[in-house]
């Protein structure tokens, strides 16, 4: 049987399923630790491995791309999740190692690869505490190419006033997301500052595992799919609409949750955002 993991609900994506929106042709890069293209619940239509050690992008040593391509596309079928957008075309980018760590070149690499393939969304479920010029500059080109790019703000917690979003989230060209629980309670961890954009469930997230498996993750990692599933939705149908257009969607119809430090705008709504 199929179950409904809680934040595909708490999103609102099945108001959108009942109307035939599902995120066809809408091209999804998963820029992490590649994707196990053999999980019966995911169909990854293509990819590159920007790590040199690890040049196959549809086997995942960390399990964490995997799980993050779940959230965005499982498939509407008899078995295991559903994901926000099951019909929008994965792609996996690996840009992270068996071990979850990364250069700043493999990423930068894989989001060109994004540009150069005509990535409509890009889910960047990673970060650290640096940025680098670099790295701006491609963010910065992916989103005037036209591409959305949702990016995890980080499992730092708070920290007074002082902003904890980590990069590429930080930038402000990304739409940086948090973590929410089932119950639209911050999750401790979730990142906080002004640099944040709107939350989306990253608390007890069940999705796809390698190995035809399944399992619950929490982190911004697992909020961050939510939205770029979400981009993926409003794309298919609205194709005509723009990033910008998208973002400003997703974030004026947010459901407000509290300090705009703490929350962004608040918890996703992608009916009311594709309206």
């Amino acid at each position: 049987a199929q179950s409904v993991p809680y934040g595909i609900s708490q999103i609102k994506a099945p108001a959108l399923h009942s109307q035939g929106y599902t995120g066809s042709n809408v091209k999804v890069a998963v820029i992490d630790s590649g994707i196990d293209s053999s999980h019966p619940d995911l169909n990854v239509r293509g990819g590159a491995s920007f790590v040199p050690s690890e040049t196959n992008p549809y086997q995942d040593g960390s399990s964490h791309g995997t799980h993050v391509a779940g959230t965005i596309a499982a498939l509407n079928n008899s078995i295991g999740v559903l994901g926000v957008a099951p019909s929008s075309a994965l792609y996996a980018v690996k840009v992270l190692d068996s071990t979850g760590s990364g250069q700043y070149s493999w990423i930068i690499n894989g989001i060109e690869w994004a540009i150069s393939n005509n990535m409509d969304v890009i889910n960047m479920s990673l970060g650290g505490p640096t940025g680098s010029t670099a790295l701006k500059t491609v963010v910065d080109k992916a989103v005037s190419s036209g591409i959305v790019v949702a990016a995890a703000a980080g499992n730092e917690g708070s920290s007074g006033s002082t902003s904890t979003v980590g990069y590429p989230a930080k930038y402000p060209s990304t739409i940086a997301v948090g973590a929410v629980n089932s119950a639209n309670q911050r999750a401790s961890f979730s990142s906080a500052g002004s640099e944040l954009d709107v939350m989306a469930p990253g608390v007890s997230i069940q999705s796809t595992l390698p190995g035809g498996t399944y399992g619950a993750y929490n982190g911004t990692s697992m909020a961050t799919p939510h939205v770029a599933g979400a981009a993926a939705l409003i794309l298919s149908k609205h194709p005509t609409w723009t990033n910008a257009q998208v973002r400003d969607r997703l974030e004026s119809t947010a459901t407000y949750l509290g300090s705009s430090f703490y929350y962004g705008k608040g918890l996703i709504n992608v009916q009311a955002a594709a309206q």
